[in-house]
């Protein structure tokens, strides 16, 4: 793990302080159509977590304080793209595995399958919020079975998965 001032929200906090999050940088780019970038993704997200107000006003209270939450130390993600998302299921699996809940920061959308992949696997129905300005539901973009363009696809591959979708034009009427 990442020490905690250096993860997710930069806090300090007591080295040994239980935690029931965890946060997995996974700055995939392997898929992307129109620009490149995204594989800073995490740490740009956790960089710019140290700027939230950790107070919360209606709760009276740091609520991070409560769920504890670590941050992996980022490490090499597989250069194939099916490896990659095998990758993601295997290390969100030992976080459900331990208790844990897996919150990960990505990379393009097709990394969506391989978070969910051991979250499926243990429960009867999963219901997935998808906020994009694109469906996400082709059977394959460019050749590719596992692309971002077919990441939600993908998802509903899983016999146990429903999704609500908002596409982002029509969250501005």
């Amino acid at each position: 793990f990442l020490k905690p001032k250096n993860g997710f929200l930069g806090y300090d906090s007591k080295k040994n302080q239980n935690y029931k999050a965890v946060i997995v940088p996974f700055g995939l780019e392997k898929t992307v159509s129109y620009g490149g970038g995204t594989r800073h993704g995490p740490k740009e997200i956790i960089k710019a977590s140290h700027q939230v107000e950790l107070f919360d006003e209606e709760l009276n209270k740091e609520p991070y304080k409560d769920i504890g939450i670590k941050t992996l130390k980022p490490f090499p993600i597989k250069k194939n793209i099916k490896q990659a998302l095998n990758q993601l299921s295997v290390i969100n699996k030992k976080i459900i595995d331990n208790n844990k809940f897996p919150l990960v920061f990505g990379g393009e959308h097709s990394i969506t399958p391989g978070s969910i992949d051991p979250i499926v696997n243990k429960y009867d129905e999963i219901t997935l919020l998808h906020f994009d300005a694109h469906a996400d539901l082709r059977e394959s973009y460019q050749g590719e079975k596992f692309s971002h363009a077919s990441a939600i696809k993908r998802c509903l591959d899983y016999r146990n998965v429903k999704v609500v979708s908002f596409g982002i034009r029509n969250l501005s009427k």
